[in-house]
């Protein structure tokens, strides 16, 4: 196993953990962290060691916060079965982390294992344990359940575990459609198949035109913490435009496209999708444009896009909507400028002006 896992640091001088992944490491666990914001991505321990150090930012914030999915193993494989953290925590202006509430974190989890660690040795599971100890914690969340699924089917690889029972027919499936309902297909099967893409891809790209919709969609919510290549990208775009030139566009269809090809190498197709996403009569759907904002953030780098997604906005949605979305997108320093100088273009449309008016002067309202 690659040691590129989390928990190499030392505890204080006191022996006393003073970091997550010191207090993970003390009981002799292994750990990989997960960014579960936006999509799901393992990240580097070099990252974490400063973002726990309080001197770099959570390398992709969402909604002011770090959403994390810790996944833990024994150094002892004999000693049982991995466990896994799900924590949210608060971020600052910058972006990094807020110590005081880390540190509370730690008191109580260090108090919920201190005395059942003497006990170890009598039978007690270490990584039922460490789940215990984040009983009544503020900081611990429940993943989406298609988020959970593809963690799931990541951390199967990283332990080199077996996918779940539910691969083979969603294997199946995606080979033939026609041989079983798509109703017997499990979520956690399509997500195993998802981090497997490349070794079923040409029966995705062949098939994609007539999966069942719901499978669709959750193929594409898995997909999207996969860097797809160009041809994958096309299949699912191909699909996408269909809905989007018929009589009645699917939204939830739509919505799940630009999910699917968020994190795909194929930059300039998701952009001219994109750009023709937003340029369309569905372009104003709220589901759209939080779609765009959550997970395809990085494209609103290029201006034409920002600039079109700023006036749907502004012209369809709530003021707690563009607030929302807003607050969320200048939380991100590649973004912040681009957007700002938009809002504050004096040609901007009235609908931009009046929603960024509302969003600086809230009581004004």
């Amino acid at each position: 196993m690659n040691t590129s896992d989390n928990g190499s640091q030392s505890t204080a001088a006191t022996g006393t953990p003073t970091t997550i992944s010191q207090l993970i490491a003390s009981a002799d666990f292994h750990q990989r962290w997960f960014d579960l914001g936006r999509r799901v991505r393992p990240l580097p321990a070099s990252a974490i060691d400063k973002f726990e150090a309080g001197t770099a930012p959570w390398p992709y914030p969402y909604l002011r916060q770090a959403w994390c999915g810790l996944l833990m193993w024994p150094s002892d494989k004999s000693q049982g079965e991995p466990a896994v953290w799900f924590l949210r925590l608060p971020l600052d202006e910058q972006g990094k982390l807020l110590l005081p509430i880390r540190d509370r974190f730690l008191h109580q989890v260090t108090a919920a294992l201190t005395p059942q660690q003497a006990g170890t040795t009598n039978g007690h599971d270490p990584a039922k344990q460490l789940q215990q100890a984040l009983e009544g914690s503020e900081l611990t969340y429940t993943p989406p359940p298609e988020r959970r699924a593809v963690f799931h089917a990541k951390a199967a690889k990283i332990l080199q575990r077996p996918a779940s029972e539910h691969l083979a027919a969603a294997r199946a499936y995606a080979a033939d459609p026609a041989s079983r309902p798509w109703e017997q297909l499990a979520m956690q099967g399509i997500a195993d198949l998802c981090v497997r893409w490349q070794e079923v891809q040409p029966a995705l790209e062949r098939h994609m035109p007539v999966y069942a919709a719901p499978v669709f969609n959750t193929l594409c919510q898995c997909l999207e913490s996969e860097t797809i290549d160009h041809r994958l990208t096309q299949a699912i775009c191909a699909r996408a435009q269909q809905q989007l030139h018929g009589q009645e566009p699917d939204l939830a269809q739509l919505t799940a496209a630009v999910r699917g090809i968020s994190y795909s190498q194929a930059t300039g197709m998701r952009r001219d999708f994109l750009l023709q996403l937003l340029e369309s009569d569905t372009g104003s759907s709220g589901e759209i444009l939080a779609a765009i904002a959550s997970r395809c953030c990085d494209d609103l780098q290029d201006v034409e896009l920002a600039d079109l997604w700023l006036k749907n906005l502004a012209g369809s949605q709530p003021q707690e909507t563009f607030n929302l979305l807003l607050t969320d997108l200048l939380f991100l320093p590649e973004i912040r400028s681009i957007l700002l100088d938009l809002l504050r273009n004096p040609e901007r449309p009235d609908s931009v002006a009046r929603a960024f008016g509302s969003f600086l002067n809230p009581g004004e309202q």
